[in-house]
């Protein structure tokens, strides 16, 4: 069966509230057979591994009411760290959304947003702190530092490494469109070689290559 592979992303949002944010992934037959697929962004709603990710990257427990950041977050401080992401070759678990015979079930469930009115300016606060630590912020943003050691980033790889590669500009909030032309066999080849000698993930130091839309170079 057809899996998703992470690819899709693109700002949303206006003001401090402006965020990058994982869309709808494209599902398809896996390119790559035998092995995981490499890909730029880490998933939420389907991620696994071993033990040690979770203790170095542990969910920050500052940002009250966030939901939509919340990938961009973990998958930059996770890449600071020097750790990849891959996309199974197929998919072995799904999760239902609000459609069709399980529209209405769904409907009835409770969503954290429904509280919003009891936490004004939560969000804001948590949004700033959120865009604040992975170098995705307003220029001179003032934001919560609480336990920054903690939730923040790494010291393998930095952020402008990880914007350089995969087309996001902080300055202006735009991406290089079609980065899933890129995503699959071409970042394997150009991304994929490139892995320590000890085997602790890619070797970014090694890495020149910059990706920009398709479309720019016709």
């Amino acid at each position: 069966p057809g899996r998703p592979i992470m690819c899709k992303s693109g700002y949303e949002g206006q003001g401090k509230l402006k965020h990058l944010r994982h869309g709808q992934q494209p599902e398809g037959l896996a390119g790559i057979k035998g092995q995981p697929t490499l890909e730029p962004f880490w998933a939420a709603g389907f991620s696994f591994a071993r033990a040690h990710f979770v203790i170095q990257i542990p969910y920050d427990q500052y940002l009250p009411m966030v939901f939509q950041g919340e990938e961009i977050s973990m998958g930059l401080r996770g890449f600071t760290y020097g750790y990849d992401y891959y996309a199974a070759e197929r998919s072995v678990c799904f999760h239902m959304y609000a459609i069709k015979e399980n529209k209405e079930k769904r409907k009835r469930v409770k969503l954290f947003w429904e509280n919003s009115n009891l936490y004004r300016g939560a969000e804001l606060e948590a949004m700033k702190r959120l865009n604040g630590i992975i170098g995705m912020g307003e220029k001179g943003e003032v934001y919560d530092h609480t336990d920054e050691s903690k939730y923040g980033l790494g010291r393998v790889r930095s952020t402008k490494k990880f914007f350089e590669t995969f087309g996001i500009h902080t300055d202006t909030q735009t991406i290089e469109d079609g980065l899933c032309t890129f995503v699959g066999k071409p970042m394997m080849q150009e991304i994929g070689g490139h892995l320590r000698s000890d085997t602790m993930g890619i070797n970014y130091d090694e890495i020149t290559y910059r990706f920009v839309d398709p479309k720019k170079k016709k």
